[in-house]
């Protein structure tokens, strides 16, 4: 059984509070010669604080929360790195929940963050009830930043321009050829107000001047179900399609598999671009075309941000906005009007 405040008080002969107060790093009013048997009774027994207990008490702790929509997602996986590296070399802990994007469980984890006392929260990818969240953190004094969702007005947010990452994706596909280009959006909803890169995707084809047809766009989740099953519903739908823009690289893979079941050739056929480009993007065959967006290092900056607020620093970012690259590999051919 772990070694209890009360036994290092036991051994060595001074009161709990006398043992609470050096073992805080509070040395008033205490000899050099009562520390030190304090100090050494706790290294006999191996003490180690109950820091739960301690931050509750005192509500405030060290720790972290990080609240995650999908941690199954490498995307997600790298940023929730990069938060823990950073968590880490501040010399905070970091509490992790995983909410599959539910708002009930968006809710229930800030809920256990605030009861555990946490010095501060990140909420990643929470498309509804972001102000909600934010309204209720701040009113148990708890700072958080918010990473991908931003609006005007609003502060404390990390984010990547997805507008233009998409549109830059679909510009491409223009430019090599393609025009009956189809769309996955992660989304459930058709024409989401914060689907950002399905913007960027209507964009692209106005500049170039082709028509939005929205029997080219499917919609469900930003997973490889997804991917898949309207990847076929897509070419079922539309025989003409030549290359398809997917809302992450999870649903790119989904619709890689899906195309080359029923008889598709990536990219000879249709042509495939995703978003994100996490590791398994360059472990298929052909490669993943892709737009990056630097996971780890919005992680970094989310940790830094949310830092900066519990440390009261006036000179922090107040919103940081990264942009994408278009990562140029295999998953894309000539299209028809090329020729």
């Amino acid at each position: 059984m772990a070694a209890t405040i009360k036994d290092v008080s036991k051994a060595s002969n001074v009161s709990i509070a006398t043992v609470s107060k050096v073992l805080n790093g509070d040395y008033s009013k205490v000899s050099e010669q009562t520390k030190q048997r304090v100090l050494e009774a706790a290294r006999r027994l191996h003490y180690r604080p109950n820091l739960l207990a301690r931050s509750l008490v005192r509500r405030q702790s060290s720790m972290l929360g990080l609240v995650i929509p999908d941690i199954a997602n490498p995307y997600y996986a790298d940023m929730c790195r990069g938060m823990a590296d950073e968590a880490q070399r501040a010399g905070r802990s970091t509490l992790i929940s995983n909410t599959d994007r539910q708002p009930q469980s968006e809710l229930a984890a800030i809920k256990t963050m605030i009861d555990y006392a946490v010095a501060g929260v990140v909420l990643v990818g929470i498309f509804k009830n972001v102000p909600e969240h934010v309204d209720l953190l701040r009113r148990y004094n708890v700072p958080c930043a918010v990473v991908e969702y931003h609006e005007p007005g609003m502060e404390n947010c990390v984010y990547v321009d997805d507008y233009s990452g998409s549109h830059e994706a679909v510009s491409y596909l223009i430019g090599r050829g393609h025009r009956t280009i189809g769309y996955i959006s992660g989304f459930p909803e058709q024409g989401h107000p914060r689907d950002a890169r399905l913007a960027g995707y209507r964009q692209a084809l106005a500049d170039a001047g082709l028509t939005y047809d929205p029997f080219l766009v499917e919609n469900g989740r930003f997973n490889l179900e997804t991917g898949y099953q309207k990847a076929a519903i897509l070419m079922q739908r539309n025989k003409d399609i030549t290359a398809i823009a997917c809302g992450n690289d999870m649903i790119a893979l989904g619709a890689f598999r899906a195309l080359r079941e029923y008889g598709h050739r990536v990219p000879a056929d249709v042509s495939l671009v995703g978003f994100d480009d996490v590791y398994l993007s360059t472990t298929m065959e052909p490669r993943l075309t892709t737009v990056r967006q630097p996971a780890y290092e919005l992680g970094i900056a989310a940790v830094k941000m949310l830092a900066a607020q519990i440390d009261e620093d006036g000179a922090r970012e107040k919103n940081i906005c990264f942009k994408p690259t278009l990562i140029k590999r295999d998953t894309v051919a000539a299209g028809p009007a090329a020729t």
